[in-house]
């Protein structure tokens, strides 16, 4: 598990835990919370790979996703899925300057981290 260092430590380990417990309850192989320019603030993964260049392309993709949401007058919250081989991800816009990635495969339970999205959502902003 890895937080940005400008959090202090008591909300980098409060974030942490938070992403743990979305991780855990959608029985996900990884998260990552990260700003819209593409760098990291936490993530929670199990897999390997490079994190740093993950968040970035995610946050490429999301950019361009908000750019057809404002094409076309759309004002809901953004969230994209990308279905990959054996993984899916799906991007959810935070705030202005933030984002999740859920990474999850045939044995996720995302539904019911999607369920209360907003309610994670609101937590990670006030932590970070």
């Amino acid at each position: 598990m890895n937080t940005s260092k400008s959090l202090d430590s008591e909300k980098a380990q409060k974030l942490n835990q938070l992403l743990e417990d979305m991780k855990r309850e959608g029985n996900l192989p990884g998260i990552l919370f990260s700003y819209r320019e593409g760098d990291l603030i936490a993530e929670n993964i199990g897999i390997e790979f490079n994190r740093e260049e993950f968040s970035s392309m995610c946050a490429s993709v999301l950019e361009s996703a908000i750019g057809l949401n404002k094409t076309m007058s759309e004002k809901n919250m953004v969230q994209i899925i990308a279905e990959l081989e054996k993984q899916t991800i799906i991007l959810v816009e935070c705030d202005e300057k933030t984002f999740l990635a859920l990474i999850m495969n045939e044995e996720s339970k995302v539904n019911s981290i999607l369920e209360n999205i907003e309610k994670y959502i609101r937590k990670i902003i006030f932590l970070y």
